[in-house]
């Protein structure tokens, strides 16, 4: 299942994607995926359309691109601002190369998000949204997606959500990315797969799945759900286990030690971000690897109270040698749990099976 998405002229192969995460998936953090491989393609943090017209592409953090990368697929939030169309011309230069697709983004339901009128505000004022489509496609051929949610009233969604179906259609949208939740609830609900085939059933467009999925296990428990999707999107899993997609992808496990990961992670992000920002993307991914321990709460909890960069890594290092560290029960490589120290996983970083590390 997933093993490509023939969208545009493009291949995504597998078709597995990254999904836009604010905090999380900056240029560092996609370098790490990137030395792991089995993915379609990246996904950048949420890029403000004011916010990029302003800023330095080829050395922000948030928009800089790595070669080893290989396909990146750029989201972009809008209001319909004046700057739409230099915007979308300055992404069309980018170096080394333009994105491989743009994605709208209909579905962030932040209260500060939704004041400006982006996110789930622009889907739901379906005028403004048909506006910047036909601003979008006037003056961008490229492939263009969009992720939304299902809307905002879970007693009467489906004519307002099949209504902008026909108007993804009308506008050659080439993929929809649903997560199947409304505006109004937050993660601790449980994503509504079941929603998943009567969306794809409904348009000609590819639907990517996204929300709550953690393991191949998911889809394969619930292939009625899975099925009909074109593609699959990644969030929080990867957060905690950078190798995931890999499980996903169906291709062999890589030997990897914790506290390499982490520490390379925050070799990258130095190089990418100031140490004023660098600390905290790296107590934010933090809180996500520690997952993958019965104590992470220890490691949570140190990062949380560093002072400064020399302090959180530290603090980790010594989580990954301490006793602390080895009475935990990780989740090893794909999900199976183990007994082991969090720092004495054997083996050494190879490769990408998606063009090849960074370096």
């Amino acid at each position: 299942m997933f093993e490509s998405l023939h969208v545009h002229g493009k291949t995504f192969a597998p078709a597995l994607f990254l999904a836009p995460m604010a905090g999380i998936t900056h240029s560092a953090f996609r370098r790490l995926l990137s030395d792991f491989g089995g993915y379609g393609a990246l996904t950048t943090e949420m890029l403000s359309a004011t916010a990029f017209h302003q800023e330095d592409p080829e050395t922000s953090p948030f928009s800089r691109r790595r070669a080893c990368e290989g396909p990146v697929v750029y989201q972009l939030r809008t209001c319909g601002e004046a700057v739409l169309e230099a915007v979308m011309a300055k992404l069309a230069a980018l170096r080394p190369s333009p994105p491989d697709a743009i994605d709208l983004n209909l579905g962030c339901p932040a209260p500060e998000i939704q004041k400006v009128a982006s996110g789930a505000a622009l889907f739901r004022d379906f005028d403004r949204l048909r506006e910047v489509l036909a601003r979008i496609r006037a003056c961008y051929g490229g492939p263009l997606f969009v992720k939304c949610r299902l809307g905002d009233d879970p007693d009467d969604w489906r004519a307002p959500f099949l209504e902008r179906l026909r108007l993804f259609e009308d506008y050659g949208v080439d993929a929809v990315t649903v997560h199947p939740r409304f505006s109004g609830e937050k993660l601790k609900r449980r994503a509504r797969w079941r929603e998943f085939p009567w969306i794809a059933a409904s348009t000609r467009i590819p639907v990517i799945g996204n929300g709550d999925i953690r393991s191949p296990q998911d889809v394969e428990g619930r292939r009625d759900f899975f099925a009909p999707l074109g593609g699959l999107m990644l969030g929080r899993v990867l957060a905690q286990k950078p190798w995931a997609f890999r499980e996903f992808a169906g291709l062999p496990p890589m030997p990897f030690s914790f506290a390499e990961v982490w520490e390379r992670l925050y070799r990258y992000t130095l190089e990418d971000f100031p140490p004023e920002k660098a600390i905290g993307r790296m107590k934010e991914f933090t809180a996500y690897f520690s997952q993958n321990f019965f104590f992470g709460h220890e490691l949570f909890r140190a990062s949380r109270g560093a002072r400064d960069l020399e302090g959180l890594r530290s603090a980790a290092m010594r989580f990954f040698d301490g006793a602390a560290g080895a009475r935990q029960a990780c989740e090893g490589s794909f999900g199976q749990d183990r007994r082991a120290s969090p720092g004495d996983v054997p083996g050494r970083r190879r490769p990408s099976q998606n063009g090849g590390g960074c370096g």
